[in-house]
């Protein structure tokens, strides 16, 4: 029932090399760059039914974001990039809706991080990249990598300064996650229909015992023999904000529903509510969601152009 972070940018070599100080003759590396040469051409294909605009050098576009343009050239390569990722090498059109959307959201993020006084110096890339040549074993093994994953040395680096600004604004955006903040705990009890779920709301009503239903009842097979018991957490946490709104509102030991959400119906209890430290596993999940929730707000506001 909790959320799950999501990735915004292709850049999980980067973070792993970045973070872990692995090189890229490592395993895990060797086969995204197998799975990327392997890649058939074709999936790459960008269809396009009318002309597309193009930009003072005539280079043709795919969008524009608040007036900034991204090129169609630039798409096609992400695209090629992208098809490393299973989930999405025999989905074309799925393929093309999340490398335009990575591509819008990075120009928002740049575009904020200006805004915000937020930069990443040409040093700090240079510092980045000299390591990740030295990890790879020198500059022969560091070309043959970029090359094998489809990479120029300046597109790398432009990967590299996005990705570190998109690090700093994120930080900067999510705040200090080291501070106590509003939880609740609470439990739920998940049914396929509002009858389903006004009948056992009667039964609750009527004293019987919420564990109980739950395990015999919830459709959540996460926590229904755990009685329904959803744990503590923050408004931000659930995959069903509906849910956690009402969790929040509710008093201690107070009962809800039918709360319906896409999952189904909901009976929910708020057992205790306090302000409380953030575990260490939850940090980097609140600070994702945060960000994407802050992205959101920007695409809602921009105007973006897309011409696919």
């Amino acid at each position: 029932m909790t959320r799950k972070s999501l990735i915004l940018l292709l850049v999980p070599v980067i973070f792993a090399m970045t973070a872990c100080g692995g090189s890229p003759q490592d395993s895990s590396l060797a086969a995204t760059a197998s799975a990327v040469s392997a890649a058939p051409a074709t999936a790459a294909t960008v269809p396009t039914t009318v002309p597309l605009p193009t930009n003072e050098g005539g280079e043709a576009l795919v969008a524009r974001v608040n007036g900034e343009p991204i090129t169609l050239e630039a798409f096609r390569r992400m695209v090629a990039r992208f098809q490393a990722e299973p989930s999405l090498r025999n989905d074309p059109e799925g393929l093309r809706e999340v490398v335009m959307r990575t591509l819008v959201e990075q120009v928002l993020i740049e575009q904020e991080a200006a805004r915000m006084q937020i930069a990443v110096t040409d040093a700090e890339v240079d510092g980045e990249v000299a390591r990740m040549v030295e990890s790879a074993g020198g500059e022969g093994n560091w070309s043959n990598w970029l090359a094998q994953n489809m990479y120029t040395a300046e597109e790398f680096r432009a990967l590299l300064h996005a990705t570190l600004l998109t690090n700093r604004v994120r930080d900067q955006v999510t705040g200090a996650l080291d501070q106590p903040v509003a939880q609740v705990h609470a439990r739920h009890i998940l049914v396929a229909t509002r009858d389903e779920a006004t009948a056992l709301l009667v039964r609750l009503r009527n004293r019987e015992d919420f564990t109980a239903l739950a395990a015999a009842f919830s459709l959540d097979s996460t926590t229904n023999l755990l009685g329904g018991d959803l744990g503590w957490f923050t408004q931000d946490e659930l995959l069903e904000p509906a849910l956690a709104r009402i969790a929040f509102e509710l008093e201690a030991n107070q009962i809800a529903g039918p709360v319906e959400t896409g999952l189904g119906y909901h009976i929910i209890q708020t057992l205790e509510k306090d302000v409380r430290p953030v575990g260490d596993e939850k940090r980097a999940v609140l600070a994702q969601v945060r960000f994407e929730q802050w992205l959101a707000s920007l695409a809602e506001s921009a105007t973006i152009e897309q011409y696919l």
